[in-house]
Formats: structure tokens, sequence, C-alpha cells
């Protein structure tokens, strides 16, 4: 529901903020005062185009902000996800426009940048808005085949609809794939044995080449690895005097040093220690020379051998020789299995053959589903439109199927689309007065009567229709007496499942408020201003008596006013 809603710099509102209950939240006010200014700043909300024209003379950028309280359900959370939106905890969302005097606009869901189209579908899961503004939802043809299922008992039909088209785009998508890829291993076939041939014979080992490039490195320094390592030996073993020979004479002195004084202990077995070690590399080293061997075929064999591993690694662009050696196996996986495309195609093909006369069935069934229900939810409009003032009207379901070419569903001998939702195009369409051909709801022109019928078609769905806030505007147009009395207990009733803000100018509907608000235009040092104002339960008896009986107020006139607001709790 919406909490609260703060315009700054809007229209004819210089800054103001409501906070709104839940129920039934009725706005009025004298003619002229700036009712619809609530209405337009929650179509901005919605997804209307900002223009500069909205904001006030004295400002460059006008500001409208809604902190809505949400609990989550499931379609609401997979939008969030689809959309990225930064909303981690369902509790409060707070949605806020900014118009800049250029006309562009900056809009933000929980102080995080989003796009129109962003709030425009989130805006669509939250508030419903009805009445002259052309986003609502009831003038989108689209929607309407989601009215219908919301009635219809047919969910698990639908949810098996759904499956079944999950699984045949999948298996489509499949068998696609193994189409593309039979055609590529057919096309490449001769390439990828000429491949799989020179990397065969390339005779690929792992580590291969960090061993080669090791030995290369040795062979061609033979010549200094010898000069160093005859330094190393010759110093440390087989020169006269060497390090060995002296560490040898200073652990005999230390021993002697050791049996004198107990200070010296321990260190002639550090200096045995350090002999050994020095003793060791000597020999290493000494040995490492005598085996030391100049050959320059075994060079050109192993600089040869790096080539043609480096080129193979550039040729089929891998980081090492394992790649390579993973690529050769996954040539020969696909050469060998080549053949079994076919088989493996046929029987994807089988699947969707399978799954094509499920989807037929199952669609027809929902279709028929459909077609029993619209003639319930026809009935059900009918009725409620004829209590609250439309009754020479007539409403009825147009479901068509959705033509379509080459889509692979016959349908009563026409192709059909396989769509989301269906085989079906579903309009809602209405003949306002006897006489009148049908037409589609959406090119109806009286806000009055949208407003109408989309409360007949709550009211009908209030139990099982999700989103948490209406907006009612123009509602109350061609109406008045019992009719409006009606309405405002069909706005009361359905306010018991969803959060209602209406905009009325009529005492038998404003009657039935469980919050009542009214707009306000003054005039201070020559500059006009729209406020709105919170009524108790004295302001709103005399509100309404105003409505009742003009500006001049009367005994009779605010008795009255008491009298349709006890008789509006009782009805």
């Amino acid at each position: 529901m919406i909490k609260s809603l703060y315009i700054k710099k809007f229209a004819l509102v210089d800054e103001l903020k409501i906070h709104f209950s839940e129920g039934l939240n009725i706005i009025t006010g004298e003619t002229g005062a700036g009712k619809s200014i609530l209405v337009n700043a929650l179509a901005q909300l919605c997804g209307e185009r900002a223009s500069a024209e909205l904001i006030r003379s004295d400002a460059q950028k006008a500001i409208i902000e809604a902190q809505i309280a949400v609990q989550p359900w499931s379609e609401l959370i997979k939008l969030v996800d689809e959309l990225d939106l930064d909303i981690e905890e369902y509790s409060d969302i707070f949605i806020r426009k900014e118009i800049r005097s250029s006309g562009s606009a900056r809009i933000f869901v929980n102080d995080s940048p989003v796009t129109l189209n962003q709030l425009t579908r989130l805006s669509g899961m939250l508030l419903d808005l009805h009445g002259q503004h052309q986003h609502q939802r009831l003038l989108h043809p689209e929607h309407h085949i989601h009215y219908l299922d919301a009635y219809g008992s047919y969910s698990d039909i639908l949810q098996t609809y759904v499956t079944l088209l999950s699984d045949y785009k999948s298996q489509l998508r499949l068998l696609s794939l193994l189409k593309e890829q039979q055609l590529e291993a057919f096309q490449k076939q001769d390439m990828y044995r000429f491949q799989l041939d020179e990397l065969t014979k390339a005779n690929l080992q792992d580590n291969e080449l960090e061993e080669l490039r090791a030995e290369y490195k040795i062979l061609s320094n033979v010549e200094t690895l010898s000069q160093e390592s005859s330094v190393v030996a010759a110093a440390l073993y087989s020169a006269e005097p060497n390090a060995s020979l002296l560490l040898l004479r200073a652990e005999e002195a230390l021993r002697q040093l050791e049996d004198l004084d107990d200070s010296f202990a321990g260190l002639a077995d550090s200096c045995t220690s350090a002999r050994e070690t020095v003793e060791e590399i000597g020999r290493f080293t000494e040995q490492y020379v005598s085996g030391l061997e100049y050959n320059p075929q075994r060079m050109d064999q192993v600089q040869q051998r790096i080539s043609q591993l480096e080129f193979l690694l550039k040729k089929y662009q891998q980081a090492d020789v394992d790649g390579l050696v993973r690529l050769r196996e996954d040539m020969r996986h696909l050469l060998n299995n080549s053949a079994q495309f076919d088989e493996q195609i046929n029987q994807a093909r089988e699947k969707v053959d399978s799954l094509m006369v499920k989807l037929k069935r199952v669609g027809g069934q929902l279709t028929e589903a459909r077609k029993a229900t619209a003639k319930e939810f026809t009935q059900a409009m009918d009725k409620v439109l004829s209590e609250i003032g439309m009754e020479q009207a007539r409403f009825r379901v147009s479901i068509q199927p959705a033509l379509g070419k080459n889509t692979g569903f016959e349908v009563d001998g026409q192709m059909v689309l396989a769509q989301p939702t269906g085989f079906d195009v579903l309009v809602f369409e209405i003949a306002s007065n006897k006489g009148e051909a049908f037409r589609p709801l959406h090119k109806i022109a009286s806000g009055g009567e949208i407003s109408r019928i989309m409360l007949a078609l709550k009211s009908i769905l209030a139990e099982s229709d999700k989103i948490p806030s209406l907006v009612f505007d123009e509602i109350d147009v061609g109406i008045s007496g019992k009719i409006a009395q009606i309405v405002g207990r069909k706005l009361s009733n359905l306010s018991r499942f969803h959060q209602i803000l209406c905009v009325t100018h009529l005492p038998q509907i404003a009657a039935f408020a469980s919050s009542h608000y009214k707009v306000i235009k003054k005039t201070e040092e020559n500059h006009t201003f729209v406020d709105v104002k919170a009524l108790d339960m004295q302001l709103r008896e005399m509100e309404i008596a105003h409505l009742l009986g003009g500006e001049a107020l009367s005994v009779q006139a605010v008795e009255n006013a008491r009298h349709l607001i006890a008789e509006a709790k009782i009805i």
C-alpha cells in the first residue's frame, strides 16, 4: 500500500506530504481545487512521461516520491530479479521521480537509478490507476487475458501448458543445436581430419615443452656451465689448497681448543658439517663437469621440436601442450560421433513432435476453459455494471486464435502461435448503450466509464488480484443518488482486499471513507498553492455537508451528512 506521497514544486503544489491509510482513502475538494494534481503525480510514478510544463513556475525541478509498503508475492519477486532492482528486503519501497526544467526526468527505486521502462513494469505490480491516464492496465488488451485467468478455475491447465511450452522450446533449441553441430561437422570434417592427423603425428607429451626448453638452455650454455662448475670444484675440493682441506685443518685445531677450553665445545662438529657440505658440492660439480658434452646435433633437434610445438600452440591458439592434447581429443570425439548425429537428431525431433501433440491438446483445453469461464465472467460483469449505473452496458470477452505462419500448431485448420499464455488472443469489449455495436474496451473514450468498468472488474476479482493499491479517478462521472451509494459500497467492499484512493465529488461515495482528505487551493502574496488536509470526523461531516448542500452550511445539511456516514457503516 502507499504509505505516503511527497510532492514538491509539481504543478501548483509547493511542497506537501500526505500519509495514506489502509482501506478506502477518499479525496474531495472544490472543482478546480487541484484534486487531479494528486492523481497526475501518481501517474508520473506509474510511468507517464515527464514534461517541463509540470514543474511549478517558480522552480527548476519537481520531485514526486512515494513510500510503498510491500508484502511480496512470487510474480513481484520474479520481476524484481528480472529487472535487477536494488530491493533486498521487501518492506518499504521508495520510488522517486525528479522532473527537470529540460523536460527530462531521473527515476530512482530505493535511491538506485532506473529506466522509465523499469519504473512502468515495477509500478504496474504495485499500483493500478484508473481514470483518464492512458498507461492504465485496462487500456492495454494484453492484460485482459490475465484478468480472465485470475477469475477462472483452470490454473492447473494453464500451469501444465506453461511447463509443456518451456519443455517444447528447450527441446527445439536442442534440435537446432544438433543440426548446427551436424552441419558444422560435415562442413569441417576434412579440416578436422587434417588437424587431428597433424596433432596425432606430433606425438604430444604432457610438460614436454617445459622440459625441452630447460634442456635447450643447458645445451646452449655448455661452455659457461663447464667453466663455472670447474671453478667451483677446484675451489671447494680438487685444487691445492681448497676449502675442504682448509676446513679440515680448522676442525683439527678446534678439537684441540675444545680439550683445553669448554667454550669451544661443539664448534669442531659444526666445522665438520660445513666441510662435508663443501666436499659434497665439490664432488657434485666435478662429476657434473665430467658429464658435460657439447652436442650440436641434439641442440638442433631440441630447437626444432620447440619450434614445432610453439608453431602448433600459435596455430591452434592454445596456452600450453595440455591444451593441444585436449583439442586433439575433442576433434577425435567429434569425428567419431559425427555418425551419431542422425540418431540424436531423430530422438530430439521425436520429443519435439510428442511435446507438440501434448501442447495442442492442453492448449485446446485451455481455450475451452477460457470460453466457458468467459460466459460466467460476462454475466458477473454485466450484473455489477448494472448495479453501478451502467445498466444499458453489455460486456463480452472476445477470444480468437493467435494466428501465425508455419508455427507447426494447427487448430481448426488455422496455424496458431504457441504464446506463453496459450493459443488465444483475448480482448474485453463493451457496448455502452443499447443499439451500439461492441467495441474493444481500450477504444472507449470516457474516463468515468473506464473507472467504473475497472471497479466492476476488481470487485469480482477482489480476492485473486494481487496489486495492493488502486486509484480511481472520475469514477462518479454521470451518476448520483442511489447508484453513487452502490458505487461507494463496492469501493468499500473492495477496500477489504486493496488499499483504495478515490477522487470524488459525491457525498454518497465520500461517506464510505476510512480516511478522508480535502484538497484546498489558496492564494498567498499573489502565489497560488494547492494543499491537502486530512480530515477528522467533525471535519468529515462538514465536508460531506458541503458536498450535499453547497458552501452555505445548514444544520440540516450537517445532520444529513452524519446520517449518510452512519448509513454507510450499516448498508
